[in-house]
């Protein structure tokens, strides 16, 4: 039969580990059970995609590979006892736990996705590890020994073959829309310099996965979908064995969602136009990631460096990364690990991100993303943190925005560590020149840094694509610090009519 991919507008992704299977005490309820499905449901959610287990393990009743778990006779932490408890207390209660939530998904009106992860890192001796699995820890020949040690190596047939394994569970004795290949945790599939030549041999396990797919839709009757989570930039992928365009050209792929599993910032300038144009005129579909949270106050002495501290990222914010990739060409927005429980701001951004016209006059918080060591690493580069230097010329920023600033107010908000108010700078939007003398200024934690706010003149940002740039022209000659420039956000407000007294 012919494949006939559907357009999806809302995805969202559950891990089965961290809001649902570790955190309920044993026995699992029906109602519990159900929960990962009901907290989106009746939202636009209309993908509900499932990870079980780690990789390593899943959590239902696999026939085909092990169970999270089932190996332990005690276990060393309380989340690891309640996930292979409540698995275990569905399963003797006579439940698959995967097919409770397939029937709960298609009971609620959403298609469902499997989910499988096909790497994870652990050393094959460590065998009290609730994340190692059987399979490893009797083959540790086939571990990698270089950046991914420890990840299986996928030169060898039987790596591959227990993955698929897997696959054809899913594939033909689950009643799924479709499976979703996840390569982005830990996305080491060859050794360091084998990779890109190896990439054929990933490209042929797609290919067999399309053609079990499409054999098994045939039998079926309807498509079965097959997606993939990659890395954000085509370089990247390639320098780990995953040659997407190849996957995107031979129509191995009905969608696409590039994102980087551990750095969770929320991005409006994700580089995904290349996925765009490599897929016009294909079956396939472009579903960017929305990330759930922005980074904290760095400090800049040495004294403590919390750099990595994420904090939820406002509704406004995620609204923003939304309009944005609508802007350029998205098919679809795929969002994962918002805050939970889910309460009113994620419920009304489940019920906003799949159309731009209900996204297009709510306020939006517009954030550049900071620096990030592992997606730097595949090529996901961030323009902060950025530094100051007396005299050194401009540090520039883009930024792109899905509004129409003209029909809007437009508020700049720079974050600076270091600053004082006795520095002189000298900021451009766009290469108009503006002062700073009326910017409003909050210091954050009393001395570290602060806040710089500033109305924009509506003629000073476009829609699309804006240069923010600043550069320290003079500060006090006994003060040697650098400034450190980590924060760029633009909030937009749309003029919006309030009553002021209750209607009659």
């Amino acid at each position: 039969m012919s494949r006939d991919s559907k357009k999806r507008r809302l995805l969202y992704y559950n891990d089965s580990r961290h809001t649902y299977m570790y955190s309920y005490d044993p026995p699992m309820t029906l109602e519990e059970a159900w929960s990962p499905v009901d907290e989106v449901a009746g939202t636009a959610v209309g993908t509900f995609i499932y990870g079980s287990g780690a990789g390593p393990a899943v959590m239902h009743d696999s026939k085909s590979g092990e169970v999270w778990g089932r190996r332990f006779e005690k276990f060393d932490s309380a989340w690891s006892w309640r996930a292979y408890e409540n698995v275990k207390s569905l399963i003797d209660a006579g439940y698959d736990p995967l097919n409770l939530l397939i029937d709960r998904a298609h009971d609620k009106g959403m298609d469902f996705f499997a989910s499988l992860r096909l790497n994870h890192p652990m050393d094959p001796a460590d065998v009290d590890n609730p994340f190692n699995w059987q399979f490893r820890m009797e083959h540790p020949e086939w571990c990698l020994t270089g950046e991914g040690k420890h990840s299986f190596n996928w030169v060898y047939p039987e790596v591959r073959a227990e993955r698929f394994a897997y696959i054809e569970e899913y594939l033909t004795q689950y009643d799924i829309e479709g499976l979703e290949l996840e390569f982005t945790f830990c996305p080491y599939y060859f050794e360091d310099d084998e990779a890109e030549r190896n990439a054929p041999i990933m490209t042929d396990f797609l290919r067999d996965v399309r053609r079990l797919a499409d054999e098994t839709a045939a039998k079926r009757g309807r498509p079965l979908e097959i997606g993939a989570r990659i890395l954000p930039t085509q370089a990247g992928n390639l320098t780990q064995g995953l040659d997407v365009a190849a996957w995107i050209q031979d129509g191995l792929l009905d969608f696409v969602a590039p994102t980087i599993y551990q750095d969770h910032q929320v991005d409006a300038n994700l580089p995904f136009e290349w996925l765009v144009d490599l897929a016009e005129g294909t079956d396939c579909h472009v579903y960017p990631t929305l990330q759930r949270a922005v980074r904290g106050l760095d400090i800049a002495d040495n004294r403590f460096n919390p750099g990595s501290l994420e904090l939820h990222a406002s509704i406004d914010q995620l609204r923003a990364g939304a309009a944005s990739f609508w802007d350029r060409g998205a098919d679809g927005i795929y969002m994962l690990f918002l805050k939970w429980p889910h309460g009113p701001e994620q419920r009304t951004i489940f019920t906003e991100a799949h159309d731009p016209d209900l996204l297009r006059r709510k306020p939006k918080s517009y954030v550049v993303r900071r620096h990030d060591d592992l997606s730097a690493q595949f090529g996901y580069e961030s323009q902060l943190k950025a530094t100051l230097e007396e005299g050194e010329g401009p540090q520039t920023v883009r930024l792109y925005l899905a509004d129409d600033p003209t029909q809007a107010t437009a508020t700049l908000r720079l974050r600076l560590i270091w600053s004082t108010t006795i520095d002189r700078l000298t900021l451009h939007v766009n290469g108009n020149p503006l002062s700073l003398d009326a910017a409003r200024r909050t210091q954050l934690d009393a001395y570290l840094a602060a806040w710089l706010e500033l109305e924009l003149p509506s003629d000073t940002l476009v829609h699309g694509w804006n240069e923010i740039s600043l550069s320290l022209d003079a500060r006090p000659a006994g003060l040697g610090a650098t400034i450190v420039w980590e924060g760029v956000e633009i909030d937009i407000e749309h003029p919006t009519p309030r009553a002021s007294f209750g209607m009659p």
